[in-house]
């Protein structure tokens, strides 16, 4: 399960730890309209955020709105979550006064920068969509700005989400261990961490799974509870290094393939191609993450937000997002095949496929975790950076398996 997280990051200050203010400004703002599907996001071309009296109460207002009909349509009307809904929204108002007046001294005080955390990921700036009969369901969270992108990737996005799944542990306390992404017939990739949760090394380097491992492409918040299910059969690549996903090292690689058993005579299922793309994550690109989040399994008191939304952990979502920092190509950097990205990620998303906006048909990042502390940062693998990676299975590179098992290879020059 994804832990987001208590990781140790060694990193150069953020723009969001620089100037706190200015980076919740163009949060707020939501995506620039809409910057193309590749190229950087342009912050200086979105219109800036109203955050006059005025604007500042509209805002806290729509929003509570919004949350409290998600709350009475989707969550049971529970009277203990519309308390919830409360707090969110007080403690947002101040938080936001202080990011208009560019009060760096109020910022820094205890419980600000939370609460805007929490505003931004539920007043449509950072949206977290549940998949309902195989697309984001738009009435679950508040939309903001992104009618346009979700409108234009449409079509993309719905064959992408169907080739993300959860994968299924019957002796896990949630029943499951994080996301799946099918990248081949009949290879899903996860993170090495999700690998270790659901099977034991051998001292040969190979894996012993543990009974009943399988993946499932449905488990949607009250609609799909299964779809195309199969087993997990072995391990076909794992990152060299064990992985502490509580103590986040950068340098090891969290990813790993797993073999499934063939899809039933004359089923199809379509497969997410590979994009190896070294340099696809632009500074404020837009990204769709789509995974299944659970509870992180601290031993702190969860968030207002996961207070909010834990009766959907388990279940499929889409976030659309920015990459905030971009990965740094070179061995001797810590972080050399890692960027980070700011899509509401709502606990736990181990597994989960980072695909470009308007580039929906491959993956072109792996999540593995994230900052829980704020400003919140989470963080993928690039995959075209990490192709010659060895792994611990039979020594292969990832580029050597990944061919071997039929992978579409997608670089987005030369395609």
């Amino acid at each position: 399960m994804s832990i987001q997280d208590k990781a140790s990051d060694q990193h150069n200050p953020t723009v969001a730890e620089q100037d706190p203010a200015a980076h919740y400004k163009r949060l707020l703002a939501g995506p620039a309209a809409s910057g193309g599907a590749e190229g950087p996001m342009d912050s200086g071309s979105a219109a800036a955020p109203d955050l006059s009296d005025g604007g500042i109460k509209d805002r806290v207002g729509a929003g509570r709105g919004e949350l409290n009909r998600i709350v009475k349509q989707h969550l049971g009307d529970a009277p203990e979550l519309h308390a919830i809904v409360e707090q969110i929204t007080r403690q947002a108002e101040t938080a936001l006064h202080a990011v208009a007046d560019d009060d760096t001294a109020a910022l820094a005080r205890p419980g600000t920068l939370t609460a805007l955390e929490v505003i931004v990921r539920t007043d449509g700036s950072r949206p977290s969509f549940m998949v309902r009969n195989g697309e984001p369901d738009r009435s679950t969270s508040p939309i903001g700005n992104w009618t346009a992108t979700l409108d234009d990737s449409a079509a993309r996005l719905a064959e992408a989400v169907r080739c993300v799944g959860r994968i299924d542990d019957p002796s896990g306390a949630q029943g499951f261990q994080g996301t799946g992404i099918l990248v081949g017939e009949n290879v899903a990739m996860t993170n090495r961490h999700v690998l270790q949760a659901i099977a034991t090394a051998q001292p040969d380097g190979s894996w012993k799974l543990k009974p009943g491992i399988a993946i499932d492409f449905g488990h949607e918040f009250r609609a799909v509870e299964t779809a195309g299910r199969r087993k997990v059969t072995a391990v076909l690549f794992a990152g060299v290094d064990p992985i502490n996903p509580i103590a986040i090292d950068h340098r090891k690689l969290d990813v790993a393939l797993l073999a499934l058993e063939p899809v039933a005579a004359g089923a199809k299922w379509p497969t997410l191609g590979l994009d190896i793309s070294p340099d696809w994550g632009q500074a404020q690109s837009g990204v769709f993450i789509c995974g299944y989040p659970g509870n992180p399994g601290f031993s702190e008191a969860p968030s207002l937000l996961e207070q909010l939304f834990r009766s959907t952990y388990g279940c499929k979502r889409v976030a659309p997002g920015l990459v905030t920092t971009t990965a740094v190509a070179m061995d001797d950097s810590p972080k050399h095949w890692t960027l980070g990205h700011d899509a509401t990620t709502l606990g736990g998303n181990s597994g989960s496929v980072v695909m470009v906006i308007g580039r929906e048909q491959a993956t072109a990042g792996l999540h593995y975790g994230g900052r829980r502390s704020e400003p919140r940062e989470n963080w993928c693998h690039v995959l075209g950076l990490a192709l010659e990676q060895p792994g611990g299975v039979g020594g292969k590179t990832l580029k050597e398996i990944l061919q071997q098992e039929g992978v579409s290879l997608v670089d987005r020059v030369l395609s």
